[in-house]
């Protein structure tokens, strides 16, 4: 009877039982961190690039599929991850009250063929136009712990031209 005492009150090794316990949730926590830096990191460069792109097209009187393309590249150099991605650049110009296109056009891959967000192009005076520039980058989480596989990021920026009241494409 008194080893049973003896055993039922011995904490010798209590710490390494705790510590066996908690490692799993420490490592998930760790891993999880991690994981959600990283995506918010390159959401953070897939905005940037984007804006840069935008406002660099803004400045010029025309764009050609080279220009594009030379963006698709830029983008791909500002975001390590977009290697699979594209951009979408479309003149929209208010004409009787209402937004029309004018013309979009695509440079890179993964560019879905969803209709134009509206709702993102700040308000325009009748006769203007703007560049509205998307950028959607496909992007593989560090762990699929949380049902984050494969995220596209997409981000917008709608910029006036600088020089010109509509930029053409040829």
């Amino acid at each position: 009877m008194a080893r049973r005492r003896g055993f039922l009150k011995n904490e010798k090794g209590a710490s390494i039982v705790e510590f066996a316990l908690l490692v799993p949730v420490l490592l998930l926590l760790l891993i999880g961190t991690v994981t959600l830096f990283d995506l918010f990191r390159t959401l953070q460069s897939v905005e940037k690039a984007t804006f840069t792109v935008g406002d660099m097209l803004s400045r010029q009187p025309a764009l050609t599929q080279a220009r594009l393309d030379a963006m698709m590249t830029l983008t791909r150099q500002m975001v390590p991850t977009a290697n699979d991605g594209g951009i979408r650049v479309s003149s929209i110009a208010k004409q009787g009250g209402r937004m029309v296109l004018q013309w979009t056009q695509n440079s890179g891959t993964n560019v879905p063929t969803t209709p134009l967000p509206m709702s993102v192009l700040p308000d325009v005076a009748e006769g203007d136009s703007v560049l509205l520039t998307e950028s959607f980058v496909p992007h593989r989480a560090f762990m699929d712990l949380f049902g984050f596989d494969v995220i596209t990021f997409g981000a917008q920026a709608a910029h006036r031209p600088r020089f010109v009241s509509k930029i053409s494409f040829n």
